[in-house]
C-alpha cells in the first residue's frame, strides 16, 4: 500500500471565530455557523451578520471553494459544503471548520477527499460526546488521505467536479421549469387568465366572473366548487414492525417516509426511499399499493411535502396520498395540493405535532374548473413534467457515476488519461490500485469505543441469526470469532481454547447484560427477543462496519446455512490454521487435522472427513486465515 498522510500535511484547518451572540446584526457580512452547514450545501433560513470591524477579519473571511465542516450535532461528519463564489462574502464562526489546500495541492480535489463516505466513517468512529457528538480540529487534521501529485489531483478534481457541475446545471434548469409550471397554474387557476376562445387572457379581457358562496370568491362563469376528495382516492400508509427483519428488504416494494421526501427536496419525482418492504411486511402492515403517478403528500411531521412516484410504492402512516383514478391527472392534482397547502395546514390538528386526517382532507373545498380548461393545462404542463423527470433521473445517474468513480480514482483503479478540462480526457482501468485508499488503516476503532463496537457487531450477528433454528451460544460465539478475524478488527477480545472451539468467556458472560442495558435484546428460553431499541443496531453497525459490510454479509449468508456442529468445526479449524501462520510453522491438511483433534476431547466426535469438509469450505469461500490477531492458548487452570 502506498504511503498515506494526515490531512494537515496538504491542507490548513481553520476553526471559526467566537463571535459574541449579542453583537450579531441583521446587516453586514453573513457568518457561517453550525446550523448553516447541511449535507452538501449552505442553508440561510437563519442569518446572523457581523457588522463590526475586528483585527482578524481577513483571516476568517472565507474564499471560493473553501470546504466548511459542521463540528457539532447528530450529523457531524455529514454536514459539510463547498463555498461558491455567489455565497461570498462570508465569515467563519465558532464550531465550524474550514479546510483550505496548502500550496502545491488542488482545492477541488481536496473537496472530494472530504465529501465522501470515508470521511463520514472516520468521524463516526472518532467523534466524542454522547448527547451532542462533536469532532475537534485535531481529529480533522489526523484524517488519513492518499498522496497524489498536483497534476493528478487536478485531473481527479476536474472529472468529479464536471459531473457535479452538470448536476448543478440540471438543477438550475429544473428550477426554471418549475417556475414556469407554477406561473402557468397561477395564471390559469388563481388569476383566471387562461386563454379564452380567442386566445386572450380570460379575466383580463373582460371574461364574466360570478360569486361562489362556498369558496367565498369570484370565479369564472361555468366553474364551480368541489372537495379535495374529488381529485382521486385518498390512501394512507403504515409501518411494519421494525423488530422483524423479514419485513424489510433492500430491493423489495418501495416504502416512502416523510424523511425520504425531505431528503428528496428539490425534486418532484421519487422512485424509492431508504427502506423497501417485503411482501410479507406489506401484508403484516396492511399496506396498500399506490400505482405509479400518484401524488404523495406528507400529512404530519411536517404537513405538505409533495412528490409523484415513478413506480408502484407504499408509504408509512405519515401520508395522505391521492391516487389519480378519476377525472384529473397527477400534473393537475400536484399543483392543486401545492396551492392549497396553507389551507390544509390550517386544518391540521394535534398537540405534539400537527396532522391532517383523511376525513378532514377530503372535505376541504376547492375550485372546480371547466374540464376542457384542465385538459388544455395538462397538455401544456406535461411536457415540462416529462423534462423535469428526465433531468432528475439524469442527475441520479450522474451522482451514482460520481460516487462510483470517487473511490476508484482515489485508489488508482481508475485513472484519468488526457486533458480532462478540455473534454478530451478518458478513463483507464488499472489492474492493481496504486494507492490503498479503500484500505487505509481499516476499521481503526479508537480504544475507548472498542467495547461498544464489539456489542454492535454482536448485536448484528443476533439480528441476522435470531430466527435461525441452529443458532445457539456456541454458534453465536463462533460467528463472532470468524467475523472479527475476517475483517481483521481488534476489539480487545481474548479467545482461549474451549471444548467447543475458540471462546471468550468474559465476553459471552457480559454480552447478554449489555444487550438488555441497550434495550436491544432480551434472552428468553435460549432465544433472543428484540426490545424497543433493536432497530438502532443497524445504524451503529453501518457507522462502524460500513466499509466491511459486503464481506460480513457474505460470511453471515454462508454461516446461516450451517449447523451448530459445522460452525464449531469451521471456527476451530480456522483457529488452528491461524495459529500456525502466527507461529510461522509448516501447514498441511494432516497437521491441521491433528491440531484439531488435540484441541479438546470433544473434537473426537468429528470424523476426519467432516474436518476436511470444513477446510474445503474455508478455501472454496476464500476465507483462509491470514495470521491476524493473537495466538489462541489454553486457558489458565484455576
Amino acid at each position: 500500500m502506498s504511503k498515506v498522510i494526515g490531512l494537515n500535511e496538504i491542507a490548513n484547518i481553520i476553526t471559526g471565530f467566537p463571535f459574541k451572540g449579542e453583537k450579531y446584526s441583521a446587516t453586514g457580512i453573513r457568518t457561517v455557523r453550525g446550523e448553516n452547514v447541511t449535507e452538501g450545501k449552505l442553508r440561510w433560513d437563519t442569518i446572523k451578520c457581523w457588522n463590526e470591524h475586528f483585527n482578524q477579519e481577513e483571516y476568517y473571511l472565507l474564499k471560493k471553494d473553501d470546504i466548511v465542516i459542521g463540528m457539532d450535532g447528530s450529523k457531524v461528519g455529514k454536514n459539510k459544503a463547498r463555498i461558491r463564489k455567489s455565497d461570498l462574502p462570508l465569515l467563519l464562526a465558532q464550531r465550524v471548520a474550514c479546510v483550505r489546500a496548502k500550496k502545491g495541492n488542488d482545492q477541488v480535489f481536496l473537496y472530494y477527499l472530504i465529501n465522501n463516505p470515508r470521511f463520514e466513517e472516520y468521524v463516526f468512529k472518532t467523534q466524542t460526546g454522547s448527547s451532542v457528538p462533536h469532532i475537534s480540529k485535531k481529529q480533522i487534521e489526523d484524517f488519513k488521505v492518499p498522496i497524489f501529485n498536483l497534476i493528478t489531483q487536478h485531473k481527479i478534481g476536474s472529472v468529479l467536479s464536471a459531473l457535479d457541475d452538470k448536476i448543478e446545471l440540471n438543477n438550475k434548469i429544473n428550477v426554471e421549469l418549475e417556475q414556469m409550471a407554477k406561473t402557468l397554474y397561477d395564471y390559469w387557476f388563481v388569476q383566471f387568465d387562461f386563454p379564452n376562445d380567442e386566445g386572450k387572457p380570460y379575466k383580463s379581457s373582460g371574461g364574466k366572473m360570478v360569486y361562489d358562496t362556498v369558496l367565498k370568491r369570484e370565479i369564472p362563469e361555468g366553474w364551480g366548487h368541489e372537495k379535495i376528495g374529488d381529485l382521486g382516492t385518498i390512501i394512507g400508509g403504515s409501518t411494519p414492525s421494525k423488530l422483524i427483519d423479514s419485513y424489510f428488504a433492500t430491493n423489495g416494494i418501495p416504502w416512502i417516509t416523510p424523511k425520504d421526501l425531505s431528503e428528496n427536496a428539490g425534486n418532484k419525482f421519487i422512485t424509492r426511499g431508504e427502506l423497501d418492504v417485503t411482501d410479507l411486511g406489506r401484508k403484516n402492515a396492511s399496506l396498500k399499493i399506490l400505482p405509479a403517478n400518484s401524488v404523495l403528500m406528507s400529512s404530519r411531521a411536517p404537513v405538505g411535502y409533495l412528490a409523484i412516484n415513478r413506480i408502484e410504492c407504499t408509504t408509512n402512516q405519515g401520508f395522505k396520498s391521492i391516487v389519480c383514478d378519476r377525472t384529473y391527472s397527477s400534473e393537475y392534482v400536484y399543483y392543486v395540493l401545492y396551492r392549497y397547502i396553507p389551507i390544509i395546514e390550517a386544518n391540521a390538528t394535534g398537540s405534539t405535532f400537527k396532522e391532517i386526517s383523511a376525513s378532514v382532507l377530503k372535505s376541504i373545498d376547492i375550485i372546480k374548473p371547466d374540464h376542457q380548461i384542465v385538459k388544455n393545462f395538462i397538455k401544456r404542463i406535461k411536457l415540462l413534467f416529462d423534462k423535469q423527470n428526465n433531468l432528475e433521473k439524469q442527475n441520479q445517474e450522474l451522482a451514482q457515476l460520481r460516487d462510483w468513480l470517487l473511490p476508484m480514482l482515489m485508489n488508482g483503479q481508475v485513472k484519468v488519461v488526457g486533458d480532462s478540462e478540455s473534454g478530451n480526457g478518458s478513463f483507464s482501468i488499472a489492474a492493481e490500485p496504486c494507492v490503498g485508499y479503500g484500505n487505509i488503516e481499516p476499521l481503526d476503532i479508537p480504544l475507548s469505543k472498542k467495547g461498544f463496537a464489539r456489542q454492535v457487531l454482536a448485536g448484528k450477528v443476533v439480528s441476522v441469526f435470531k430466527d435461525d433454528s441452529n443458532f445457539s451460544n456456541i454458534k453465536f460465539q463462533k460467528i463472532q470469532f470468524l467475523a472479527e478475524n475476517l475483517i481483521e478488527v481488534d476489539l480487545g477480545q481474548n479467545y482461549y481454547y474451549q471444548a467447543a472451539g475458540p471462546y471468550d468467556n468474559t465476553f459471552m458472560k457480559s454480552i447478554y447484560g449489555h444487550f438488555k442495558a441497550q434495550k436491544w435484546f432480551d434472552s428468553q428460553n435460549q432465544r433472543f427477543v428484540p426490545l424497543e431499541k433493536a432497530e438502532k443496531i443497524e445504524e451503529y453497525y453501518h457507522g462502524y462496519y460500513r466499509s466491511m459490510q459486503d464481506s460480513l454479509d457474505k460470511l453471515f449468508g454462508l454461516l446461516y446455512q450451517t449447523t451448530e456442529a459445522e460452525a464449531e468445526i469451521i471456527a476451530t479449524i480456522y483457529a488452528v490454521w491461524n495459529n500456525r501462520i502466527i507461529e510461522d510453522t509448516s501447514i498441511s491438511d494432516n497437521e491441521l487435522v491433528e491440531d484439531f483433534y488435540k484441541w479438546s476431547d470433544r473434537k473426537q466426535q468429528y470424523t476426519s472427513d467432516q474436518i476436511l469438509a470444513g477446510l474445503k469450505w474455508l478455501r472454496d469461500n476464500n476465507l483462509e486465515p491470514r495470521g491476524f490477531g493473537k495466538l489462541i492458548k489454553k486457558a489458565k487452570s484455576k
